[in-house]
């Protein structure tokens, strides 16, 4: 039996190439195979001067999920595709337009979908109160689609927790010394481990990960966000505390994030509820060639600048 291979891509689309994820990717992209031809797609123009300062040598490009015209214009001859979603969008809607746009798109070598699924979670257990726009809603949809087209898929699914949360999570140890946020139990990754993952799948001639659906995490960290207090406490020199209630969560960040504020309690209830579905597992460490970036490794990293509350990360966005 032939052992599948592929080509390594000449050019590549990255979708979300102002994010937390798509920006370092690129960069990566450019150090490890800088003739590869970069093509950077953003659905906000405000971001374009952003990412052409930064990426003199790519393609800077607007491409929105719900136009089709200006996804067939972004994918246009490219040979690689990732695709990130942002939160609250409805795949059905984005990824139709996405299969339909790359019909004809016959250079289309792998295309990496970026997911956050439950691995082998039934429907059924999504509850009612994270409907249309969720991602435990969403991106199942978002993967039947692109099962069902055809099309070269390779998904990398986030079993994880972002790790860079925590520039929104340090607001409350800053003002009160605790720790704010729903506890649950949950792996970890650093985005940027993410853009490796992605970087090295990309420019692999490994075929066998088309069709594939891996699920990262650092294989280190499943942790309570009490835990994630005590890191804190020991990296930061101070003695934080901990507040996962409702009413605690609701009073500092509605100000800031509205009906959010329920939309993501919900979710990470969920999350509690599910936790056991989670398993670390080393995809990351043997797909990048070294020890992911652990919880308290990003948090020595960055100390001086949670301490200071502010970052100096160049990308123009980040999620949650």
């Amino acid at each position: 039996m032939t052992v599948p291979s592929k080509k390594i891509p000449d050019s590549v689309l990255i979708f979300g190439a102002a994010g937390h994820i798509g920006w370092p990717l690129a960069e990566y992209l450019h150090r490890k195979a800088s003739s590869i031809k970069l093509r950077l797609a953003t659905s906000s123009p405000h971001k374009r001067e952003h990412l052409q300062k930064a990426f003199p040598h790519a393609t800077i490009i607007d491409a929105n999920y719900n136009d089709v015209q200006s996804l067939k214009l972004a994918a246009r001859d490219v040979e690689a595709i990732f695709v990130i979603t942002p939160g609250g969008m409805n795949e059905r809607v984005a990824m139709t337009n996405l299969v339909t746009a790359l019909r004809g798109e016959n250079r289309l070598i792998q295309i990496i979908r970026m997911v956050g699924i439950f691995p082998e979670l039934s429907p059924q257990r999504v509850p009612k109160t994270l409907g249309p726009g969720s991602l435990p809603y969403e991106h199942p949809i978002a993967k039947q689609i692109l099962d069902e087209s055809g099309l070269p898929v390779t998904y990398i699914n986030c079993g994880a927790s972002f790790i860079d949360n925590l520039w929104l999570q340090i607001a409350p140890v800053l003002a009160k010394r605790t720790l704010i946020w729903p506890e649950h139990r949950v792996p970890f990754i650093d985005p940027v481990d993410i853009a490796e993952v992605a970087g090295t799948l990309l420019l692999s001639d490994n075929g066998k990960h088309i069709g594939a659906f891996h699920t990262m995490n650092n294989g280190h960290d499943w942790l309570q966000f009490r835990e994630i207090a005590g890191i804190l406490s020991d990296v930061l020199g101070q003695d934080i505390a901990y507040n996962g209630s409702f009413e605690a969560f609701s009073d500092f960040y509605r100000p800031k994030m509205g009906d959010l504020v329920d939309k993501l309690w919900a979710f990470f209830k969920f999350e509690e509820a599910n936790e056991e579905n989670w398993a670390l597992n080393n995809f990351v460490e043997r797909t990048i060639g070294r020890k992911p970036t652990t919880f308290k490794d990003w948090v020595v990293r960055h100390k001086d600048e949670l301490l200071r509350g502010s970052q100096s990360l160049p990308y123009a966005e980040r999620a949650i």
